[in-house]
């Protein structure tokens, strides 16, 4: 990969205050709540300014957990990751693919087509879209909502023999594959490299971990 290309060749230049009204995707707001005790209090928080008034459940991303069987041994799976620096990190952070719900979107549609543009590969979703939960992804700080899409990538087809990415301008993106089985270890190696892990990939891993630990595996 070349230096271009590379996104552990990124920097942070600076890092200054933003007001609210030169802010594009997200503004700091103050919420104003009782408490159980009929006290009046505030709260800062993070409110996303993009979110579609036509996404379901008022969803704001859609997070992908894309496998595949392992050509040499079909009983073998590996999960699909992304390599990318967040600038708030500072940091190449591990994250499972992942996007925004454009307006008039279903959340199956944005989840493959975020697929698509971000590693090339094309997908099918598991199971019934409806039934995917929707959580909070930092109930403390925000009320962005997100959901997880299950989908499987069958990389025998044409279509995923040579997959090209279709980034967006100022998107750095590196795709790669992790053996299901040592997603756990593999994580915790990346994470001593210096790389910074998304809590949604380190909770996936480690709810891994422990039904094997219960199982005894």
């Amino acid at each position: 990969m070349s230096s271009g290309t590379d996104p552990s060749a990124a920097r942070i230049v600076s890092v200054k205050p933003l007001e609210n009204k030169d802010a594009r995707w997200l503004n700091l707001v103050q919420i104003e709540y009782l408490t159980p005790d009929g006290q009046t209090r505030q709260w800062e928080a993070i409110h996303r300014t993009t979110t579609p008034k036509s996404s379901p459940g008022g969803v704001d991303s859609v997070h992908i957990i894309a496998v595949r069987s392992c050509s040499s041994d079909p009983s073998r799976k590996e999960i699909l990751l992304e390599k990318q620096f967040r600038p708030p990190a500072g940091k190449v952070c591990i994250e499972f693919p992942a996007g925004l719900v454009d307006p008039n979107e279903s959340i199956e549609t944005c989840a493959l087509r975020e697929l698509r543009e971000e590693t090339g590969y094309v997908g099918e979703v598991m199971g019934k879209v409806g039934g995917n939960m929707v959580m909070f992804g930092s109930p403390a700080s925000s009320a962005a909502k997100t959901v997880f899409i299950h989908a499987t990538i069958d990389t025998g087809k044409p279509e995923n023999q040579t997959p090209v990415a279709e980034l967006e301008d100022g998107e750095f993106i590196e795709p790669f594959w992790v053996p299901l089985a040592s997603l756990h270890s593999q994580i915790r190696r990346l994470a001593e490299e210096g790389f910074a892990i998304d809590s949604k990939v380190g909770i996936y891993a480690e709810g891994l971990e422990m039904g094997r630990s219960l199982n005894g595996a």
